[in-house]
């Protein structure tokens, strides 16, 4: 088997085919309008780029400039890119045309714990979380414990205090929105909730204690047995479904620890996993059951992701791990990137953006197969956006926009 690095010196970019495998989406419209996207990193789109490189350009539509510190990924709807930024000095939620990368507006959200300490403030800022959105706006939440929403032109529409989380490196779970719900996962040391804000007025609807100790998983939106959405919560121990009343519909054991990769979803089933723990696979349609749990090299950041009846997860140190779904029988491992950006896929296609930027593309298969190695020259934590043929990226210091080569007119 030749290594990530040698492979990274001879490889072809090939063409590959674009068979669509996403199902009904939850609330029915193709946005990227939550971290992973509407279906938990699967996106409805099978023609994302599959050949890019920063220095030259290659595939490059556009790249604006970022002046402050966060990793939260860029979420999309309709003509508009939304990012959130910030430090201990302020915080502030961005909106950008996603044809040109212009930015629209900035609007900065004030704290709401005025003479409460800040949590301590990691090299990634007070701008971990990824924003949310929908036809009515954005809504950010901060590490501050700040949920704020504006309309898509920038006007404030409400701001809601949720306290100062207490956890280290960061509070860094993102909320969803569906059904005109936000809903919020606030895991922490000093204790825990899920709860859900109309985003229209700001008004909670419901707030659910819990005690599941710190997580940095994020909330997910995925459909019940009956097609009604849930909002799955993920922390130690525990994989937690919720509908939109704050009842809990299922709940099923989980990676232990405190958890950062938020789970994948497939075809009825949950999969939960967390370094030093172990990945479960959680049947919940009928009668819940564990079918199998996987040992080995386990995800610490980066979440997994379930294609063509194949899991696939990948790690910080640089492996890439393909499991059978059903069976949880390991099928490959390969070098890739280190990785803290969560894996998304386009079709046939898996993507794994590393913290060097390098994009590691591979095939949603049962062999490993490599399409294409591609550079952005600026280090990436955040996880991708997806849209029509397009990819928007965060790295350290630009948001891109990389777009679908086309082919030379003879």
């Amino acid at each position: 088997m030749r290594s990530f690095a040698s492979l990274k010196c001879g490889i072809l970019l090939v063409a590959c085919s674009a068979v669509c495998m996403c199902g009904q989406l939850v609330g029915g419209a193709e946005h990227w309008n939550v971290f992973r996207g509407p279906q938990a990193g699967v996106s409805p789109w099978t023609n994302a780029p599959t050949a890019w490189d920063g220095t030259s350009s290659q595939g490059l539509l556009w790249k604006t400039p970022l002046k402050m510190t966060g990793v939260s990924s860029p979420v999309l709807w309709e003509h508009r890119l939304y990012l959130t930024e910030g430090g201990e000095t302020e915080r502030a939620v961005l909106a950008f045309d996603a044809g040109t990368g212009r930015l629209l507006w900035r609007r900065t959200v004030a704290d709401g714990g005025q003479g409460t300490p800040l949590p301590p403030v990691s090299d990634y800022g007070l701008a971990i979380p990824t924003p949310a959105c929908d036809s009515n706006g954005v809504y950010a939440l901060f590490g501050t414990g700040d949920l704020a929403a504006f309309s898509p032109d920038g006007k404030p529409l409400w701001r809601l205090y949720l306290g100062r989380p207490t956890l280290g490196y960061g509070f860094a779970s993102s909320p969803c929105v569906v059904s005109n719900l936000v809903c919020v996962q606030f895991d922490h040391h000093a204790g825990g909730r899920v709860l859900a804000v109309e985003t229209t007025t700001g008004r909670l609807k419901w707030d659910v204690g819990r005690s599941r100790g710190a997580s940095w998983s994020s909330l997910m939106v995925v459909p019940n047995a009956d097609g009604k959405p849930l909002v799955v919560a993920n922390a130690n121990g525990s994989t937690t479904a919720y509908d939109l009343e704050g009842r809990v519909v299922w709940d099923v054991d989980g990676a232990t620890g405190e958890v950062a990769p938020s789970p994948a979803w497939w075809n009825g089933c949950v999969y939960p996993v967390n370094i030093g723990s172990k990945l479960l696979c959680q049947k919940v349609y009928g009668k819940a059951e564990k079918r199998w749990e996987y040992s080995g090299q386990l995800s610490d950041s980066a979440s997994p992701l379930v294609v063509n009846g194949l899991l696939f997860m990948t790690t910080s140190g640089g492996r890439l791990t393909c499991l059978d779904a059903n069976a949880g029988a390991k099928l490959w491992e390969h070098d890739s990137p280190g990785c803290y950006a969560s894996l998304v896929s386009s079709g046939d296609r898996i993507y794994a953006i590393g913290r060097d930027g390098t994009a590691l593309i591979v095939k949603a298969d049962r062999t490993y197969g490599a399409i294409g190695i591609c550079e952005l020259g600026d280090g990436v934590d955040a996880t991708p956006a997806m849209a029509d043929g397009r990819l928007y990226i965060r790295s350290s210091k630009w948001l891109w926009c990389i777009g679908r080569v086309k082919a030379k007119q003879p």
